[in-house]
């Protein structure tokens, strides 16, 4: 269940950010290496339909993976823009 929690639920997710450091749910099983830099969007409701519910996804930044935690977390640097907890990445493979 772990599993397809991360590779489903979790997975490009900024689980928590410090200061100037971020700490990714994205680790060695995913691809991920030291140095790589990952836009990191922000995902907003654009509609009040409940019937037909629209999300935006909006570019809020840039991080730049500094260390691989384990094979599904990583540590990475805020380069630029405003990221926040819960904010997302995603690893192109």
């Amino acid at each position: 269940m772990e599993t397809a929690y991360h590779g489903y639920v979790m997975r490009g997710s900024i689980v928590d950010v410090v200061d100037s450091e971020a700490y990714l749910c994205i680790g060695s099983a995913d691809g991920a290496r030291v140095g790589q830099e990952l836009n990191v969007h922000r995902i907003r409701q654009s509609s009040t339909n409940p019937k037909m519910p629209s999300f935006q996804r909006i570019d809020v930044g840039k991080v730049k993976i500094t260390a691989i935690v384990d094979e599904h977390f990583a540590k990475a640097l805020v380069v630029s823009g405003n990221v926040e907890k819960n904010d997302i990445v995603e690893l192109k493979q």
